[in-house]
């Protein structure tokens, strides 16, 4: 165990992997900015006021974590910041959870698919927090050539199963037909 935490591909597979998390979720949020706009309202949370600015402010946020987790001396505290903001996604979505509307949208990722949010997206959002602190923690000098382009690789691997799972997660449940076909 102690040598994997010193091991610095996984350190390199976390940030990219969270890099490419928070960059397209920025760029998916700054194409359709007001429609984003309406998911932040939605979750009642901040004042009418602070909404707009918040929905402006956060996709660029996390374009700057982004970009921080892929600059060595940068990735520590842009890790940390990827989990603070990722806890407060959390907080937020259990609040909602809380007050019984599970029914509105995460406003994670603007692709088209509305994904509901539930106790199960809290958990995701644990989860994330766990490995920005990780990523924090594990921030060392790049190992390598081969350990940097395993890890953007590795990575890119795990984004495509998040987006994969997040899109399975934002379909609608299959819905039984109410006609029958017998006798057509």
């Amino acid at each position: 165990m102690q040598e994997l935490l010193h091991e610095p591909l996984l350190g390199w597979t976390l940030r990219s992997f969270l890099a490419l998390m928070f960059g397209y979720a920025a760029v998916s949020k700054l194409g359709s900015i007001e429609e984003f706009y309406g998911v932040v309202r939605n979750f009642r949370l901040l004042p009418d006021g602070l909404a707009y600015p918040a929905a402006l402010a956060l996709p660029v946020v996390e374009l700057a974590v982004a970009a921080g987790l892929m600059i060595t001396p940068l990735a520590g505290p842009a890790a940390m910041t990827a989990a603070l903001l990722l806890a407060v996604f959390g907080l937020a979505i259990a609040i909602n959870v809380l007050r019984g509307r599970t029914q509105i949208d995460c406003g994670c990722f603007r692709d088209g698919m509305k994904q509901q949010i539930s106790w199960l997206l809290v958990g995701r959002n644990v989860l994330l927090t766990a490995t920005a602190v990780a990523a924090a923690v594990l921030v060392q000098p790049l190992g390598g050539v081969l350990n940097l382009t395993v890890g953007l690789f590795a990575g890119a691997v795990l984004m495509l199963l998040y987006v994969s799972m997040s899109m399975l997660g934002g379909m609608p449940a299959a819905q039984p037909s109410t006609h029958s076909r017998k006798g057509h």
